[in-house]
């Protein structure tokens, strides 16, 4: 999603309140992202900085930690980030030409963020494959 810099600075605020679809996501970790949602609002303030907050719910699916069956994880998370035009971190947001930030790379940074260490429905620790076998406490 790419917002008008300019439109935003003649506003003086944006809402949003949108489906968003990633289609790039590059993860080793995250397969898909679905049904993602975001809500909130880009403000340009007094003291020319960027605010953005925004509340993201979706799925997304991540592989089971022993399995590696696929999970689907429930995401909802706030971003709230203050820019500064200048700064190198909201320059890397930039299509600098067009004046046009991209709020899904902002996006996609925080739903990495939100990926568990460790995810599984398997708590009995059953798990066996051709040459090996997990065992939980019951076969001890």
């Amino acid at each position: 999603m790419e917002i008008n810099l300019n439109e935003l600075y003649n506003k003086g605020r944006i809402d949003i309140d949108r489906d968003i679809i990633l289609n790039n996501v590059v993860s080793n970790v995250i397969k898909e992202v679905k049904n993602l949602h975001i809500s909130g609002y880009l403000k340009y303030t007094l003291s020319e900085e960027i605010e953005i907050n925004l509340n993201v719910t979706g799925k997304m699916i991540i592989p089971d930690a022993i399995t590696l069956d696929d999970i689907s994880y429930a995401l909802d998370f706030p971003i709230y980030e203050i820019y500064d035009e200048n700064s190198e971190d909201f320059q890397k947001f930039m299509k600098k030409k067009q004046n046009i930030l991209d709020i899904n790379e902002i996006l996609w940074e925080n739903i990495v963020l939100e990926v568990p260490i460790s995810l599984t429905h398997n708590s009995g620790l059953q798990a066996h494959g051709e040459g090996w076998e997990l065992n939980g406490d019951s076969n001890k």
